[in-house]
C-alpha cells in the first residue's frame, strides 16, 4: 500500500514538473504572441474598427483618431437583436470618446456574422468612399488572422487599398497571462481553431 502511494506521489510530482518545465510562462506567452501582428503606424484616411471586443477596441481607435493617424472611422456591424446593431452601439461609444459623428462612417451589411463576412463589408465601404489606405484595428490577440483575412478580401475583390495592422489591448484576452484568465484561455484557444479553420478554407 505505501509502495502504490510512494509511486503515485512520484508520478503525480513527476507530470507536474513536466508541465510546469514544458508549459513555462516564456512558452505560454510565445503561444499568445504568435497570433499577434503590428505595423508600424503612419497616417491614413480611415481607421477600420471590427466588431466584437469591450470597448477596447473603440478606445484604440479613438485614440488613433485623436493622435491624426486617421481622418474618419468606419464600422460595419451585425445585428444583435432587431432594431439594435454593433455597429449603431460602436458609433455611439465613439462619439462619447470625442469623436466627432461627422466622422464615422457606419453601416449595417447584409453579410455572415465572421470576420470574413465583416471584411468584405468594410472592403465595399471603403472602396464606396475611395479610401486607399486605412488602418485595422482589431483585439491583439485577433490581428494576425484578420489580416490573412483582410489580404485575401482585398485580393478577392480586386481593390487597389492598402492597409495597417494596430492591435488593441483587451483584458479579458492579455496577451502576456491569458492563461491566467478562464476568458483568455478561451480566446486563445478560439482563435487557433478558427485560424486552422481558415487555413483548410472550413
Amino acid at each position: 500500500m505505501k509502495k502504490r502511494i510512494l509511486t503515485s506521489t512520484f508520478l503525480v510530482v513527476g507530470i507536474a514538473l513536466i508541465v510546469g518545465v514544458v508549459f513555462s510562462e516564456p512558452l505560454l506567452r510565445s503561444v499568445s504572441r504568435a497570433l499577434v501582428y503590428e505595423d508600424p503606424l503612419a497616417n491614413t484616411k480611415a481607421i477600420v474598427v471590427l466588431a466584437g471586443g469591450n470597448g477596447s477596441r473603440i478606445e484604440t481607435a479613438a485614440r488613433l483618431y485623436r493622435d491624426g493617424f486617421g481622418e474618419r472611422l468606419f464600422f460595419s456591424g451585425f445585428r444583435i437583436y432587431p432594431g439594435t446593431y454593433s455597429s449603431s452601439l460602436m458609433k455611439n461609444y465613439a462619439v462619447e470618446l470625442g469623436v466627432p459623428e461627422d466622422k464615422i462612417v457606419a453601416s449595417i451589411p447584409d453579410v455572415e456574422v465572421s470576420t470574413r463576412g465583416e471584411s468584405i463589408a468594410n472592403l465595399e465601404l471603403l472602396n464606396k468612399n475611395h479610401i486607399k489606405k486605412f488602418i485595422l484595428v482589431t483585439s491583439a490577440f485577433h490581428t494576425r488572422r484578420s489580416k490573412l483575412m483582410y489580404e485575401k478580401a482585398i485580393e478577392s475583390l480586386g481593390y487597389n487599398i492598402e492597409f495597417l495592422v494596430y492591435p488593441a489591448p483587451d483584458p479579458f484576452v492579455p496577451i502576456l497571462d491569458w492563461w491566467k484568465l478562464r476568458t483568455g484561455q478561451k480566446g486563445i484557444l478560439l482563435e487557433y481553431l478558427k485560424s486552422i479553420a481558415y487555413y483548410f478554407s472550413l
